[in-house]
């Protein structure tokens, strides 16, 4: 079941999801380990918390997570990137967990509560060795595109950039 991330309840299941989503990308792309702990510091999980509290929170953003008896399996994050552009982030879902279609239900949460929110326009980015989130980004109608961030420069070698309308 998907639920709105409730702060502070949530922090225990959040940190075991952040650092499984900064786990999974290391052993995705071993080469960028520096760059994606770079970006992602695992010891700094609570300040990271405290961030997703503020910029993930609804009207305009959300973080959802997705609970099987009482597990958390998988998350995505939402973001007012610009007036009427939001941002898909941090979709992640647990290695147990893969294969049931989870990550593409979050996607879909995030992208109907976008919508809702009033925002037009979608973007995301993944990292080019990540080929099942991309196929599954491509399968929801997003398109590449050129970079619309700079926020991670020790990242753009292996970023690949998506948007699509709502």
């Amino acid at each position: 079941m998907l639920k709105q991330a409730r702060f502070p309840e949530d922090n225990d299941a959040l940190c075991g999801l952040f650092l499984g989503y900064i786990e999974s990308l290391c052993i995705a792309m071993p080469q960028n380990r520096a760059a994606i702990t770079a970006k992602y510091d695992p010891d700094s999980v609570t300040e990271w918390l405290a961030k997703f509290a503020d910029i993930h929170s609804p009207p305009s953003g959300g973080l959802l997570i997705y609970w099987e008896n009482d597990q958390p399996l998988g998350c995505g994050m939402l973001r007012s990137f610009e007036p009427e552009i939001a941002e898909i982030q941090r979709l992640f879902v647990t290695p147990q967990a893969r294969g049931r279609g989870l990550a593409r239900q979050i996607s879909l949460a995030l992208m109907e509560h976008a919508r809702t929110a009033g925002f037009h326009t979608i973007r995301l980015d993944t990292g080019r060795p990540l080929t099942g989130a991309i196929a599954l980004y491509q399968s929801l109608g997003f398109n590449e595109r050129s970079p619309y961030h700079s926020l991670t420069p020790q990242m753009d070698d292996f970023i690949v950039y998506f948007e699509r309308p709502l």
